[in-house]
């Protein structure tokens, strides 16, 4: 008898077991999406690891539902020539989506930055990089629509650096393999 190998674990993570096909469902999952390709198996296990992560998380929040008209509209942004989406790929984003919500509730809700913040993110990193691109005209701060642009580029980057501190804490608690 000759063994076969069907399938090789890629990690585990609290007793959960991510699989090398997992990594190629994902893979197929983000070029259905039109996301940014992981190429590397290592970085994509890393953020299927955190997806779990997260939906463990997601559990002590019970009222963070996705309604299949959210994930119906999500995905009709995805031309699709034969209309057919597969439930594989309806389920990852419902989950996605999930995911949004949750971070709304958990971190963004809380992130209110100061007319301070906004002007300094303005003036050191919006204009400094406008220059650096050669933009000759800058608008100006005053105008209502670049003071929320640049409120939401503040509360994104804020949310980002939360949810990254935060999944940092809960790998460290976790048993990763």
């Amino acid at each position: 008898a000759q063994a076969e190998v069907i399938d090789r674990i890629v990690a585990i993570v609290d007793g959960h077991i991510i699989t090398l096909s997992d990594i190629r469902q994902e893979r197929e999952i983000r070029a259905l999406l039109g996301e940014k390709p992981i190429a590397d198996d290592a970085a994509l296990a890393k953020q299927l690891t955190d997806s779990y992560l997260v939906e463990k998380q997601i559990t002590d929040y019970p009222n963070i539902d996705v309604t299949d008209a959210e994930v119906q509209e999500a995905l009709q942004k995805f031309d699709r020539r034969d209309g057919i989406i597969p439930e594989r790929v309806r389920e990852a984003m419902r989950q996605r989506i999930r995911v949004q919500k949750f971070f709304v509730v958990k971190f963004r809700e809380s992130i209110r930055p100061s007319d301070d913040e906004i002007r300094k993110y303005y003036e050191d990193v919006f204009v400094s990089e406008a220059k650096k691109r050669g933009v000759s005209q800058v608008p100006p701060l005053s105008d209502t629509e670049m003071t929320a642009a640049i409120r939401e580029n503040v509360i994104q980057e804020r949310l980002d650096h939360e949810v990254g501190l935060w999944l940092d804490a809960i790998r460290r608690r976790s048993k990763i393999e």
